[in-house]
C-alpha cells in the first residue's frame, strides 16, 4: 500500500473535511502521541500540499472525508483522507499508520 491508494475497500468514512479541519485533526493526533514539541505542530506544512493529490483530482460534487480502516489493532490499520465520489472513495491518502 502507497502512501496514495486509488479505489481502497477497507475504509470507514468518519467524517466530512476541509484542508484547514484537516490541519486542526492532524494537530489534534499528533498531540495524542505526546511525542512532539510543540513547535513541531507549528511548522506543519499547509495542509494543501499534503492533501494536492486528492485536490487536483476533484470534481464538482467530490467531498474530503477523513477515514481510517475498518480494522485496526497494534500495528495494523491506518488513518488519513479520501476523495469521496458518488458516495465511495476513489482516492486515499495514508496520514497516520498504526
Amino acid at each position: 500500500m502507497s502512501m496514495l491508494d486509488r479505489n481502497p475497500g477497507d475504509l470507514e468514512l468518519v467524517e466530512e473535511t476541509t484542508p484547514d479541519k484537516f490541519r486542526e485533526w492532524l494537530i489534534e493526533k499528533v498531540g495524542e502521541f505526546g511525542r512532539f514539541p510543540l513547535d513541531f505542530v507549528e511548522r506543519l506544512p499547509d495542509p494543501r500540499a499534503r492533501l494536492a493529490p486528492l485536490l487536483d483530482s476533484m470534481t464538482t460534487g467530490d467531498s474530503l472525508w477523513l477515514c481510517r480502516t475498518k480494522r485496526r489493532g497494534p500495528l495494523y490499520g491506518n488513518e488519513g483522507v479520501a476523495l469521496v465520489r458518488d458516495g465511495k472513495p476513489i482516492l486515499y491518502v495514508r496520514v497516520i499508520q498504526y
